[in-house]
């Protein structure tokens, strides 16, 4: 009752537009095969780690230490 009350206090005063929203005609509904296919690409991808590394440290920017000890950020590790 308590909850109930609480969650209808704020629309005793705010009325709540009407809005008709309607599914953009380009959208189309996907073929099984092509959420499957999808499914398992990332499925791959994330058991293989490639998302972790993407998340985590980006693959193509890595940095060093020189000999003063500062830290220089290049472009690709050899």
């Amino acid at each position: 009752m308590i909850m109930k009350n609480l969650y209808r206090t704020p629309f005793t005063f705010i009325q709540c537009p009407n809005v008709e929203l309607k599914k953009p005609s380009w959208i189309r509904k996907s073929s099984n095969n092509t959420v499957l296919f999808g499914l398992h690409v990332s499925y791959f991808l994330v058991t293989a780690g490639v998302i972790y590394d993407i998340i985590i440290e980006p693959p193509s920017v890595r940095s060093t230490t020189d000999a003063y000890g500062h830290h220089k950020p290049i472009a690709f590790m050899a």
